[in-house]
């Protein structure tokens, strides 16, 4: 463990190959068996023009155009929840917390379901954004005006948030009773969105990231408490609002276009906390490769398990997710004890 800690670059060089190999494999799998050499062509290709060996045009279709936007946006989903789940159980020091705590994903589901209600589809994923951002806006609102306001405040606003916006999706749901099963297939999340979304949600995720990453000695300190924060230079009330808007922002991008696949912002902090210890630059590049890979792999599932062909990913990460919500919740008891 600890040689590990002392070679990050080699642990992230490491966790890129895999999933690099991992991201291959998935687009060599399905209806059509394409193998290997043949993706890494295609791959190779069309994204830096290198010579293309003559190659049926069906099998680079089916590669660049159906399976590779497929897989880029189980990537850019899985990092952009893996690393808002680092960042909030930082800033709330909640081994709990992960990006659906605030209600972002309620109010992303909302803006969705009204768009697919009112029969404009086509605006599902703005709807959805700006839904986060109402949401999240509620919550902090919420949040700031107790008399002694504090992180676990703001939890509770987001979790009171959350059940009215979802009582609110259900009574859409029963007065829309005909769209009902689209709606619901949407909600357990899925990664078939990514023909006109693909390219926004890079650069969204991209600055997000990038945003992040730069304030992320700072995480290390706020995660000795605000107190100390501050008295070491952190403007506290400068950074966590900054780093929960961000954070928020590319939650409910990714949402509005997968849906809600929830637990990866869980689950992959504490996974790459036990590998790499809790320096979040490298704790938070790790947590997004390691997200990638976890997604990855539970779309994979879908694809090659029969009998979970016709279930959403979120779904399969719900019943990774939901054991591993138990398990911390009986060490974070413990530990209170």
């Amino acid at each position: 463990m600890k040689l590990l800690t002392t070679k990050p670059v080699l642990l992230m060089g490491s966790s890129a190959i895999l999933l690099v190999i991992t991201a291959i494999y998935l687009l060599t799998i399905g209806t059509a068996d394409i193998s290997a050499p043949t993706v890494f062509s295609i791959i190779t290709h069309k994204i830096f023009g290198m010579p293309n060996p003559d190659i049926p045009m069906p099998e680079q279709i089916i590669v660049w155009n159906f399976r590779w936007q497929r897989v880029a946006l189980a990537m850019l989903v899985g990092s952009c929840l893996a690393v808002s789940g680092t960042c909030f159980q930082t800033m709330f020091k909640n081994p709990l917390a992960d990006p659906f705590i605030l209600g972002v994903s309620s109010g992303a589901a909302l803006g969705a379901a009204i768009a697919i209600v009112s029969g404009h589809t086509e605006l599902m994923i703005i709807l959805a954004f700006i839904g986060a951002i109402l949401s999240l806006s509620i919550v902090y609102f919420l949040g700031q005006s107790f008399l002694y306001p504090s992180d676990q405040q703001l939890l509770l606003a987001g979790v009171a948030c959350g059940a009215m916006l979802n009582a609110m999706l259900s009574a859409l749901m029963a007065i829309h009773s005909q769209q009902m099963q689209m709606i619901v297939f949407w909600l357990m999340g899925s990664l078939t969105n990514y023909v006109d979304s693909l390219k926004p949600l890079v650069a969204i995720v991209g600055i997000c990231i990038i945003i992040v990453m730069v304030y992320a000695s700072d995480l290390d300190i706020i995660a000795l408490g605000d107190e100390d924060a501050k008295f070491l230079g952190v403007d506290v009330n400068k950074v966590k609002p900054l780093l929960l808007i961000v954070t928020s922002l590319m939650t409910g991008a990714c949402v509005s276009v997968s849906g809600i696949i929830g637990f990866i912002g869980l689950i992959i902090p504490h996974i790459v906390r036990k590998i790499a210890g809790s320096s979040h630059i490298v704790l938070l590049p790790l947590s997004a490769i390691f997200g990638a890979i976890f997604l990855l792999a539970a779309d994979g599932l879908t694809r090659t398990v029969p009998q979970l062909a016709s279930l959403p990913v979120g779904v399969v990460t719900a019943l990774f997710g939901g054991p591993f919500f138990f398990y911390i919740l009986r060490v974070a008891g413990r530990r209170v004890s």
